[in-house]
């Protein structure tokens, strides 16, 4: 039988009280109560949804607004990847939808699954359920699916987005590597899309 989760959107981590993930980094931002994931909500920078099975938070992710700039590479890997955009673009408009700078999105700011349910797929309906509802926005158009992928030598993300489809930003690719080349750092998150087909 398929489990029944319950996706509600909230205004505070309160139900989040014994919610681990176990990824340190993240388990320490939403307990933080003073500067962590309570606050970014408090301050209407993202909006909170829990994932609930059995009046339990089994999961979590928080999303906002968000524009994407792509380049020519990124334009040449979505029509390679078959996400071409003549599903939603007539043909006579797409050299003219290219030339947009920018494109809207809806940017995952955090998606965490308790530790005890990472292999059940949950992170993979989330995905899915957040693909279909912006879809159907109606408020404002949206694209894309945009995520800075968690990506350090204790816990990777990438892998499970690319499994969900999503790319590399080519632009914050190109970004990426001159942090690593020219300042030496490492950035701790790796900039992520996905194109979504909007409902006509």
């Amino acid at each position: 039988m398929e489990n029944e989760y319950e996706f509600k959107r909230v205004d505070d981590t309160s139900a989040l009280l014994n919610f681990k993930c176990g990824i340190e980094p993240i388990d320490k931002f939403i307990e933080d109560k003073k500067n962590g994931l309570d606050k970014f909500i408090k301050l209407h920078l993202s909006n909170l949804w829990i994932v609930f099975e059995d009046n339990e938070a089994v999961a979590l992710f928080a999303l906002s607004k968000d524009a994407i700039v792509l380049n020519s590479e990124d334009r040449h890997n979505i029509e390679n990847d078959n996400q071409d955009v003549s599903s939603f673009v007539s043909p006579d408009d797409e050299e003219k939808f290219w030339e947009k700078e920018r494109f809207p999105a809806i940017e995952i700011d955090y998606l965490a699954v308790r530790k005890d349910k990472r292999n059940a797929n949950l992170g993979t309906l989330i995905i899915n359920a957040i693909s279909e509802k912006a879809e159907t926005d109606e408020l404002s158009a949206t694209i894309f699916l945009t995520v800075e992928a968690y990506d350090t030598k204790e816990y990777s993300a990438v892998n499970f987005y690319k499994k969900c489809n999503f790319e590399f930003s080519d632009v914050a690719q190109n970004k990426y590597n001159y942090a690593q080349i020219y300042n030496g750092e490492i950035p701790i998150t790796r900039r992520m899309y996905k194109i979504i087909i909007p409902n006509q």
